[in-house]
């Protein structure tokens, strides 16, 4: 498993439509695991390993109301 590099949720999350500039080293497809996991408690209101378990439709649901998709 690799480890994410942590930025802060201001720096990921998707504001616009145009391409954001995110930093190269972010993985797109997956912005949620690039928080901290307090940040990603404080956004999501639930641990890592928690929002693993859930069904992909509802991650990409909460991804989207979070602007991190």
């Amino acid at each position: 498993m690799c480890s994410f590099q942590v930025y802060p949720y201001e720096v990921l999350s998707v504001t616009h439509r145009v391409r954001v500039k995110l930093p190269r080293d972010v993985d797109r497809t997956r912005l949620e695991r690039h928080l901290s996991p307090e940040d990603f408690h404080i956004v999501f209101g639930m641990t890592l390993d928690q929002f693993d378990r859930m069904a992909l439709w509802k991650k990409n649901d909460m991804k989207k109301k979070a602007r991190l998709f």
